[in-house]
């Protein structure tokens, strides 16, 4: 009997893993005719800002732009890797502007909108990317579980704070990077900061990624008066440095065909260069908006949207008044 919980979940991970593989790897990129369709744009005289900037989806989003005319703030914590970064893209159109930030940190992450290279620019671009897929548990130095803090929470606040004095132009695009990992939960609550006695990496990581979802709705009505538009887009299963620490074992099944960072971030690029009309509870995938719900189980919640902006406005209250 004891053998009967392993065996079920065995057969669920078979079965997500049977049913997406072809979709989201390398498979269905190139089923879709991406390779022979780039993404044909000039971003000179835009300013982005892009966290996580520094590897995987976006650093490959900040040379796309960068490659097509965009000067990038990119936000990291590492000073060596924004330094390569810079050096990397030296040669190229645009520009890369190095931003070190802990964002894990709300104080830190608060006070990145009033620096003054930061505060003086109005954004044609924000692509919130980071995110953290935590194996153990760890808190901040402010006491939230960190992937709560860096995937959801410090967005929130980033983009608030930048709309708020007047830091995204009318028409701007905000990119909110999600997972495939939502299709696994409903919009919720409970496992957003999830205390260290219960924690589940993977249950933080899919609901941190449902809710950037939420936010995606939220933003799309609370700026619509600025023309902002605001996208949910899903990578696909890329071979990110992420991956190869969080998820390893994913990884040595399916490194064959993982895409690589820039066809992960090729929908970034798409949306940021075409704007197209915004969409409701789906997400963009391969330059087209798809369903948010592979499982109808998680189209039953009582949480909201409003829920969930109230759930971070509290969160953020009691770090920063």
């Amino acid at each position: 009997m004891a053998e009967l919980p392993a065996l079920q979940a065995l057969m669920k991970s078979v079965n997500f893993y049977g049913r997406f593989a072809p979709s989201f790897t390398r498979v269905g990129y190139i089923a879709r005719g991406l390779p022979f369709r780039p993404v044909r744009a000039d971003y000179g005289g835009q300013t982005w800002l892009i966290t996580g900037a520094t590897g995987g989806l976006g650093k490959a989003a900040t040379l796309k732009a960068v490659a097509k005319g965009a000067t990038v703030h990119a936000v990291g914590r590492n000073l060596k890797a924004l330094d390569a970064l810079v050096a990397e893209t030296a040669a190229m159109p645009g520009t890369v502007l190095p931003v070190v930030c802990d964002l894990s940190s709300m104080a830190a992450v608060s006070a990145l909108t009033r620096r003054p290279e930061i505060g003086a620019v109005q954004y044609d671009v924000l692509v919130n990317n980071v995110g953290l897929l935590m194996r153990e548990f760890e808190a901040t130095a402010e006491g939230f579980e960190t992937s709560y803090a860096t995937n959801l929470l410090g967005h929130y606040i980033l983009t608030e704070q930048l709309q708020a004095q007047g830091g995204l132009k009318p028409g701007a695009a905000i990119i909110n990077v999600v997972s495939g990992g939502l299709y696994n939960v409903p919009l919720n609550k409970s496992m957003l900061n999830i205390p260290q006695e219960k924690f589940n990496g993977f249950a933080a990581y899919a609901s941190h990624k449902r809710a950037q979802m939420a936010l995606a709705e939220h933003w799309r009505e609370a700026f619509a008066g600025k023309r902002i538009k605001t996208y949910a887009v899903h990578p696909g299963w890329a071979d990110t440095a992420g991956v190869k620490t969080s998820l390893p074992k994913f990884r040595k099944v399916l490194a064959p065909i993982l895409r690589n960072d820039a066809e992960g971030a090729d929908t970034i690029d798409w949306l940021a260069a075409t704007r197209p009309d915004e969409v409701v509870d789906q997400i963009w995938f391969d330059r087209r908006p798809r369903t948010a719900h592979a499982y109808a189980k998680t189209r039953e919640t009582r949480t909201t949207v409003a829920d969930i902006v109230a759930y971070l406005e509290r969160d953020r209250a009691k770090v920063l008044g």
